[in-house]
């Protein structure tokens, strides 16, 4: 990698090699082994670095060291923070990794947006990443922690003493145009909800993924929040016929 004209460097994860390749932008690893290499080291000029998915708060402090270690930390500017994930309450993950929604907030009446948030060891990456788009389950699974968060968080808090059980009826995607990994938005709108019986909460939204000024991808979600209990009877009832289908098979 040559410095001599650079001014500002786009930044992405290692997964992503394919597109910082197709873009001219470099790799996590690759931009780390040229700070150490010296490569920006004269010309001594500032380098405004934007980062992409895949760098997250740990990754950003490691280049701040690396910058530092050449004794350019005050030339090297680093422009983007991270936003805050959201809980794995609301999400459902156990794992920071795997979770795609951060800097939740409300906009409006019915809407809320957050930014999308892609960890390098997401469990969507690590089998295979081999395009210069994210691929599209990316979008959908981003949608779903996005309507789980605004649920979770925004809706059934007025019930703050229940943990809900959240059953998804429909969900259509459209996909509109490619998703890259660079900075992306998730927009909701809640499209209908009722609150009047806490033990069952049914609700319609419609979340987007904005890259770029374009919708990557629309999806629409009809789902029920039922209260603890409402549903457990049935799951068992099914769970036990699913398993007798296997152990006591039919006309064997």
């Amino acid at each position: 990698m040559s410095a001599e004209s650079a001014r500002s460097l786009l930044v992405v994860g290692d997964r992503f090699a394919d597109f910082a390749h197709a873009v001219g932008a470099t790799t996590f690893s690759a931009f780390v082994h040229a700070l150490d290499n010296g490569d920006f080291d004269s010309p001594r000029e500032e380098l405004t670095v934007h980062t992409g998915q895949g760098i997250g708060d740990y990754e950003l402090g490691y280049l701040r060291e690396a910058a530092t270690r050449r004794g350019l930390e005050t030339l090297i500017r680093l422009t983007d923070q991270p936003a805050e994930l959201v809980g794995r309450q609301h999400v459902h993950k156990a794992r920071a990794d795997n979770v795609l929604v951060a800097g939740l907030e409300q906009t409006g009446e019915a809407d809320f947006e957050a930014e999308l948030r892609l960890h390098d060891h997401n469990e969507l990456l690590v089998d295979v990443q081999d395009r210069v788009h994210v691929q599209g389950m990316v979008a959908i699974e981003a949608s779903r922690q996005m309507f789980l968060a605004v649920t979770e968080g925004h809706v059934l808090s007025r019930w703050p003493q229940q943990r809900y059980y959240i059953v998804i009826n429909d969900m259509n995607t459209k996909f509109e145009n490619f998703l890259f990994p660079v900075r992306a938005r998730l927009h909701l709108h809640i499209d209908s909800i009722d609150v009047s019986d806490p033990g069952k909460v049914p609700l319609r939204v419609t979340v987007t993924v904005e890259q770029a000024g374009r919708s990557a991808a629309t999806t629409t979600v009809d789902m029920i929040a039922f209260a603890p209990g409402v549903v457990d009877g049935k799951e068992l009832r099914r769970a036990k016929h699913a398993a007798a289908a296997v152990t006591e098979p039919v006309g064997v």
